[in-house]
Formats: structure tokens, sequence, C-alpha cells
């Protein structure tokens, strides 16, 4: 079939939809490191590309969910396999083709996922798919160790990471993350945690949250999309409503900040480089900053925040930058 003939005649919305398959394939048959990721990242960033890989990525995960079924898997098939004509199958087609691709390429790599840790340094980050089509992108300085038995079994040591756990009711999904346990079925979530604090937040689905040294007969805390926690060693805190699209920016090579304090924007972007910046003046700690900002480019952020502020960057002998009043 010529892809130029598809989408309406649109040689680039064409071009487009190839394109996102081949990324759907990339990025859910292996672990893909810190280049490939920003390759992804720039080229999601054109919209029409954004709005294919979305779509695609919808018919995959709709496939996987009617694996199961034998009378659906045969209907699709015959549906695949009957001349419907190139507009109306053309999307379904690719998506199916991509998702066998997915399932055959994953096979081996899925014998090495289990009992297996993954860690990322400052400044990288990693995507990894377990032997269950679950994945974990692993922010900066990041270490998680699975264990895919009878449970799915997650230690987050520390670091952030976004799950997106496939749907298994018979196998519970439980993260262990420093203070806080979280048990999950078929969602998506991000924790961000160390040793005595734990940030979750939910994108979809329903978690459950405790602590893990919770006393007997404590009822765990049930979050709906869009809500957030904070886990210390007195346990849960109290539910607030969380914008996950900032908060999951940085899996798409983002910091986004909206009415952030200055002090913890800069703790945001000090995750990504060994060189941090130092505010040397609690005088504007507290000043909010609006805009986003590609993971790692700290030049910009300095720039930005020295341009709104009566700023000065100062930069020391080790690489790490200050900023003194001016």
């Amino acid at each position: 079939m010529n892809s130029s003939l598809n989408n309406n005649g649109d040689p680039v919305a064409a071009k487009a939809k190839d394109e996102a398959a081949s990324w759907l394939t990339r990025l859910n048959s292996r672990v893909v490191d810190t280049a490939e990721l920003e390759d992804f990242f720039a080229w999601r960033r054109v919209p029409h590309n954004a709005e294919a890989y979305d779509e695609l990525e919808a018919h995959w995960r709709m496939s996987l969910g009617l694996a199961g079924d034998r009378d659906i898997a045969l209907a699709l098939g015959e549906a695949l396999n009957v001349d419907h004509g190139p507009l109306r199958w053309a999307g379904l087609r690719i998506a199916m083709v991509a998702g066998v691709v997915v399932l055959l390429a994953c096979a081996a790599y899925f014998l090495l996922a289990r009992d297996t840790v993954f860690q990322t340094v400052v400044g990288e980050q990693r995507l990894v798919q377990l032997e269950d089509g679950s994945r974990i992108h692993l922010d900066t300085n990041t270490r998680v160790s699975v264990d895919m038995g009878s449970q799915r079994l997650i230690h987050l040591q520390r670091g952030r990471v976004l799950f997106d756990v496939a749907h298994e009711p018979s196998r519970p999904f439980v993260v262990s993350a420093g203070v806080a346990q979280i048990r999950a079925l078929g969602t998506k979530f991000e924790i961000d945690g160390t040793a005595d604090r734990a940030q979750v937040a939910l994108v979809e689905g329903q978690v459950e949250v405790s602590a893990q040294a919770a006393s007997p007969g404590v009822a765990p805390l049930k979050l709906a999309p869009g809500q957030a926690v904070q886990v210390s060693p007195a346990g849960p805190g109290k539910i607030v409503q969380a914008d996950t699209a900032a908060i999951t920016a940085w899996t798409q090579g983002r910091l986004d900040f909206s009415g952030t304090p200055l002090a913890t924007a800069i703790d945001e972007v000090n995750r990504y480089t060994p060189s941090p910046v130092r505010l040397k003046t609690t005088r504007w700690a507290g000043q909010r900053v609006n805009g986003g900002f590609a993971v790692g480019d700290v030049q910009a952020f300095v720039e930005a925040v020295t341009t709104l502020y009566p700023l000065r960057a100062q930069t020391m002998a080790d690489g790490t930058i200050e900023l003194h009043d001016r």
C-alpha cells in the first residue's frame, strides 16, 4: 500500500503516521536511552506528529486490551484482511502491525526484566517495558528494582518514576517507595520519592496509598485522577488537586512551572545537572516562576530568572552557578 494515498492524500500526515508507528515500536520493545528519548521529544513537539502518535497509541492500547478475547481477536483479524479501502483501515492496520511487532520484539527482553534493577544517572532518563506490558519511565538519578513474580513488586529506591500499569487483576502491582506503599491494578501514576518522603500523583485509573508502617486496620487512601498526596513517616497527608500535565511534563522532555516558588523551580532544574544552580539570597526564594524549559537547559532557565528578577549569575570554577542580588 502506498502510504501517500492514506490520510486523504496528505503525504505529510501519512509520513507522520508511519514515523509514529516506528516510534511506538521502538519505545515499547526495549529499554530506551536518553539520546533516543530526546530525539522522540523533538519529533513529538511537531503538532501533527503528536496527533498521529497519540491516535496510534490509543489504537495499540485497545488492541492489547482485546488480546485475550478470542472472538474479538478473530474479528479484528478479519477486518485487517478484508479490503475495506485504504482510508477506512489504514490507521488500524498500522496500529495492529505495530502491536504485533512490539509483542514479538519484547519476547526475548521480557525474560530479562524479572528481578532486575534499572537506574539512571544525573541528566539521564530511561523508558522500560516490563514483561506484563507495564511501562516505567525513570527520571534523572533514579533507581528501581523489579520483581515480576506472583505479584508485581517494584521498589523505588530513589528518584522519580511514571508508572503506566498494565491491567492484570490476578497480579497486584505494588510499589514500595521509602515510607509509602502504592497498590494499583491498571493505571498511570507518578511517584517522586526519598527515604522519608514520597509524593504520589495519579494521572489515570485508581491507586491505594498507605504508609509502610501503617497500623493494622488503617484503611489506605484512594486517589482519583488529578489528585496527589504526600506520605511522610507520620503517614499520608491531605489529598490535594494536582496539575498532572505539569507534573509529568518531564516525561516529554520539559519542565513546566506555573506559579512555582523560585527556590522550588531551582531544585527541579538541579535534578538534571551535575553543576547545580545555587540561590545565594533568600530575598527572592518565594517569587513565582511561570514558563516552560527543556529538561537540562540550565542556561535558558538562568537567563530567564536573571531577566525577571534583580539577580546576577556567577559561574564558579566547579561549574556551579550562583545567583546573587544584583
